[in-house]
């Protein structure tokens, strides 16, 4: 069964996201993505993340799916190409039989290591969103005929985000994506704080949305984190009786996967369809942290 059809199913989904390597040798990754199998229904493959230079997320994404058998969710960003370079990679992509796709504005280069790149942003999410619909209808952006429209095997997603302050406008955006691209599931940010994850649930019940929404999960490794978390991270919220936890425990690793289990818990109760998980630095205890939170 593809990802796609485990979407239709009533399924909690598992995802998880990898960086490419900063180098081209993929046993890293393909090692630690071979650790999950049965685990997550699919691997987001991330796309210069942090503005940060890796490889290529189409072939990255490729080259798991052949080496694994695990499906791949590429992700695309609209930093880094203009409207000519983003069909391309796109038409690459569909060639490569990638079905699966997180497309995401992009996170600015200024803040990555290679700081002297310049930003390109000539495409908006939807703008990209909008090349799949059109290629969908056998015409590229500038209406031009293309020479093989997309099946409806595509599987489009988006990001969202619990912690926004204008929670009633994000739904509605969420819910012109839905009508407008055919949008199948979205990814949110990290979520700790409970209440914030209600609220967000109400907004997309007023707005009658019940794409499935895998909620981000970040196991907190230390206070050091969760200060970060609150200080650095927008949106990001971990309440203080969480990080008097990890203060008050012996092993504040072992007790970001307490936490994390909790959560988990919690999203299943709030009728949420999975989980995204976020290793953020701990890519190689994806493992551990998934039989941890799963098994508690």
């Amino acid at each position: 069964m593809t990802f796609k059809n485990k979407l239709k199913s009533k399924e909690f989904i598992i995802t998880c996201e990898l960086a490419p390597p900063k180098g081209y040798d993929t046993d890293s990754i393909v090692k630690i993505a071979q650790s999950l199998k049965g685990l997550v229904h699919a691997i987001n493959i991330t796309d210069g993340q942090g503005g940060n230079m890796r490889m290529n997320s189409v072939i990255a994404s490729y080259l798991l799916q052949r080496e694994t058998g695990i499906e791949a969710i590429c992700q695309m960003v609209c930093r880094d190409k203009n409207s000519i370079a983003i069909q391309a990679e796109v038409l690459g992509a569909l060639g490569l039989k990638i079905h699966n796709y997180l497309i995401l504005k992009g996170d600015s280069a200024k803040w990555g290591d290679n700081p002297m790149a310049k930003d390109v942003f000539e495409f908006s999410t939807d703008d990209v969103l909008e090349v799949f619909k059109r290629f969908t209808n056998g015409f590229d952006f500038a209406n031009n005929h293309i020479e093989k429209q997309i099946t409806n095997d595509i599987c489009l997603a988006c990001a969202t985000h619990p912690g926004v302050e204008d929670l009633t406008s994000q739904a509605e955006k969420m819910k012109a994506r839905i009508e407008n691209y055919g949008i199948e599931f979205f990814q949110t940010q990290i979520v700790y704080d409970i209440e914030q994850l209600k609220r967000f649930k109400d907004s997309l019940i007023k707005q009658e949305i019940y794409t499935p929404i895998f909620i981000g999960i970040t196991p907190l490794k230390s206070v050091k984190m969760a200060n970060f978390m609150n200080e650095k991270i927008y949106g990001v919220t971990v309440p203080k009786d969480l990080i008097n936890r990890l203060e008050n425990s012996k092993d504040q690793r072992q007790e970001g996967l307490e936490i994390a289990s909790e959560l988990f818990e919690e999203i299943k109760n709030l009728e949420f369809r999975g989980i995204h998980l976020m290793p953020i630095g701990q890519e190689k205890h994806c493992e551990e942290i998934l039989k941890k939170i799963k098994n508690s």
